[in-house]
């Protein structure tokens, strides 16, 4: 569960620069990738710990 709040951490930084820059430079384009590329990798992580088998007592 921390690699997913870590990957949705890093994926709302990536956001919030995004949004200091306007949306004609490259520079923006790179971050809402990187946005979008940690915030899927995040809800992939989050799956996985759900869907992890459960271990017996």
């Amino acid at each position: 569960m921390r690699t997913a709040g870590a990957l949705m951490y890093a994926a709302l930084v990536a956001a919030a620069f995004a949004s200091g820059f306007d949306r004609t430079q490259t520079v923006w384009f790179v971050l809402v990738v990187a946005f979008v590329a940690l915030f899927m990798a995040s809800l992939f992580r989050l799956i996985a710990v759900l869907n992890a088998p459960k271990e017996q007592p």
